[in-house]
């Protein structure tokens, strides 16, 4: 069995993590991290947005 993760994955799972990064900042951090914040959820969405377009392309190889 292999440990390593399929590629659409990763970036899916890198794309939560950003974005789950980006609201913390928004919400919590809003006085000093606030525009960061919207930067990282806008970085998640980029990152979500070419998993699944690599998911798609996988599946459809199949």
């Amino acid at each position: 069995m292999s440990t390593k993760m399929e590629r659409h994955k990763r970036y899916i799972f890198v794309a939560i993590i950003i974005t789950t990064l980006g609201v913390s900042f928004t919400t919590t951090l809003k006085d000093s991290l606030g525009t960061l914040g919207v930067v990282f959820i806008a970085i998640g969405g980029l990152f979500f947005i070419v998993g699944m377009s690599l998911k798609r392309k996988d599946e459809s190889k199949k």
